[in-house]
């Protein structure tokens, strides 16, 4: 027939798995493969506080500039709940990771090229850096804390 040689162009291309049926298949196989959670679940909840994280932006956005009493309290529960889970995901991170220094190497090491002259060098201690690390999570919201992943 006429056109027939047309359906070449036909593409038959499967619908691509959507991210919670992606986030299914992997839970399921970890599961079935060890008979307990581990790091594939571990990734999925880091993607989950990063939504999380996303959505809480998006209600602290659209809050009100006189917002009640109750909407505030409302944001601060929130914060705190989120905060507690990323908590949480990083004690599971460091049980995992048990031996492993995952933040070797990750310090910005400047290029003295592009440094100024007039730029006053400071050396800090590994003992500084924590101190400084741990003043800074408790006083980072918890919608733009940092989380650790691969």
């Amino acid at each position: 027939e006429c056109g027939e040689h047309l359906d070449i162009y036909q593409l038959k291309i499967d619908k691509a798995p959507t991210m919670a049926e992606m986030r299914l298949k992997f839970t399921e196989s970890e599961c079935a493969d060890t008979g307990k959670l581990g790091s594939i679940s571990w990734l999925i909840d880091g993607i989950n506080i990063e939504d999380s994280q996303d959505a809480l932006r998006v209600a602290i956005r659209q809050l009100p500039k006189d917002a009640s009493a109750v909407q505030r309290a409302a944001l601060q529960e929130k914060r705190q709940k989120l905060a507690a889970w990323i908590s949480k995901f990083h004690e599971i991170a460091d049980n995992m990771t048990e031996g492993i220094e995952v933040h070797a190497g990750t310090e910005h090491v400047d290029d003295i090229r592009f440094c100024t002259s007039d730029a006053v060098e400071e050396v800090w201690e590994a003992a500084d850096i924590e101190d400084v690390l741990e003043e800074m999570d408790e006083a980072v919201p918890a919608e733009v804390m940092a989380i650790w992943m691969p």
